[in-house]
């Protein structure tokens, strides 16, 4: 296998981060990312009769993690959605400020309700979930009442990321609209990161999903699929079938995540490897992919280069499945 070159131009080339220097002039500001999604209360079981409240959502889970684990001073992450103005989402917004991550680019709709969804764990950590979104106010995001500054003001961002799970609660016009956002953001020399992240219940057919994906693979710069994923929607047999589908779509940096087995990165001329931590107790892998995500983009928006960023990313997702729901306590998932 032919390794993956370690540069840092991609995630570089805009700030002018390349580690500890700074952009001419000076220190360097902090990388500016808006990630894209939905966040709805989390529901789940703490004992057969109990029930824990948090909020969650893929996009904010990433967000969070991005946030937490960046080195102090380098990023400014802020969440982009549509929350309603009943009291959960008023908790769920100070939620986001309590975790560090900006609302900025986020807008309380009127009489608006946000999302709720149930996890429940098999003996094997591995969970199920069971949505009630079909009114939820995220639902509304790129659509005729989303204020069109939002637009400007994500593809301002200096990295802009979403997932197939963003992409499902949207309808077509609302993806087209947001198609044209990711267009600006890279003509600004923005870039965009995305993670396919497939939940079937949210798609009427695999086709479905891989034609909107595909859309969106087609302005990535930065991929982050889980194999499982990619294998349901576009049929790939292997890491190897993911990265020369990604490589054709023109992504430049692709991480495919393997569970256990670990992660393939990818450049356009090589891949490499990246083993698991081994020896991990599986809890509940909820967010564990969120959390390689959030820690792979902090530790390159941080200057590491792409194994170094896998590697700090795998061992925070190794932490946060050793606990249940999508947040471990912060003394016991430190950055990286």
């Amino acid at each position: 296998m032919k390794r993956a070159g370690q540069g840092d131009t991609l995630v570089a080339r805009r700030t002018g981060r390349t580690g500890a220097e700074g952009t001419a002039g000076g220190a360097a500001r902090p990388a500016r990312v808006a990630l894209i999604g939905e966040c709805m209360i989390e529901l789940s079981h703490v004992a057969p009769d109990r029930l824990a409240v948090a909020y969650a959502g893929d996009a904010f889970n990433v967000a969070a993690y991005l946030a937490r684990s960046a080195p102090p001073g380098t990023v400014d992450a802020q969440f982009v959605s549509l929350v309603g103005d009943d009291p959960y989402s008023a908790e769920m917004r100070a939620a986001w400020a309590a975790r560090g991550v900006g609302s900025a680019h986020s807008r309380a709709v009127p009489g608006g309700k946000a999302g709720l969804y149930l996890i429940r764990t098999d003996d094997d950590g591995e969970r199920t979930f069971h949505y009630y979104r079909s009114r939820s106010a995220a639902r509304g995001l790129f659509g005729p009442g989303h204020p069109a500054e939002i637009d400007d003001a994500v593809a301002d961002h200096d990295l802009v990321y979403l997932s197939g799970i963003t992409l499902s609660v949207l309808g077509a016009a609302a993806r087209a609209r947001l198609l044209d956002v990711l267009d600006e953001t890279r003509r600004r020399g923005g870039l965009v990161a995305f993670d396919g992240n497939y939940r079937p219940a949210g798609w009427p057919s695999p086709a479905a999903a891989a034609s909107a994906m595909g859309a969106v693979l087609a302005r990535t710069d930065i991929a982050l699929p889980t194999l499982d994923d990619e294998r349901a929607v576009f049929g790939d047999t292997g890491a190897a079938d993911a990265v020369r589908r990604l490589r054709a779509a023109g992504v430049g940096e692709i991480a495919v995540k393997l569970g256990a087995r670990g992660c393939v990165i990818a450049d356009r001329t090589g891949e490499e490897a990246v083993p698991a931590v081994p020896g991990v107790r599986v809890v509940d892998t909820t967010a564990a992919g969120d959390a390689f995500n959030g820690g792979y983009l902090a530790a390159r928006l941080g200057g590491a280069g792409r194994r170094a960023a896998a590697e700090a990313a795998s061992a925070l997702a190794a932490r946060v499945i050793g606990h249940r729901g999508a947040f471990p306590p912060p003394d016991e998932a430190p950055p990286g």
